[in-house]
């Protein structure tokens, strides 16, 4: 079965978490040991990048490769006990409207 690799998908995933950091392409190119063209190259999706660079990249970045490849994040590992901290002596009606506004959040989170 052939899964054909999406570069400009990823590329665009690339500039968007490194301007989410609030790097520049030189910035990211150095930190990565990259030629800045090249980041350019990676971020239009023009170049292909090898496993080796996508780490160095995602490192960078502090997201996971399998982000930047497929769109998809990992669960935060803290994200759990982060929420049951918060939510520690919530009420009924407290944890119900939590758990409501999160449901609306996840249906909507495309048109924020």
């Amino acid at each position: 079965m052939d899964y054909p690799i999406n570069y400009p998908a990823i590329g665009m995933r690339i500039r968007q978490q490194r301007e989410h950091a609030g790097l520049t392409q030189e910035q990211l190119s150095e930190a990565c040991g990259l030629s800045a063209s090249f980041v350019g190259h990676i971020e239009r999706g023009s170049r292909k990048l090898s496993v080796e660079t996508l780490s160095k990249i995602a490192s960078v970045l502090n997201v996971s490769a399998d982000h930047l490849l497929f769109g998809r994040m990992t669960q935060d590992a803290a994200l759990p006990s982060e929420i049951a901290s918060l939510l520690q002596g919530s009420d009924e009606w407290r944890l119900q409207r939590f758990w409501q506004t999160v449901k609306i959040l996840a249906c909507h989170i495309d048109e924020l």
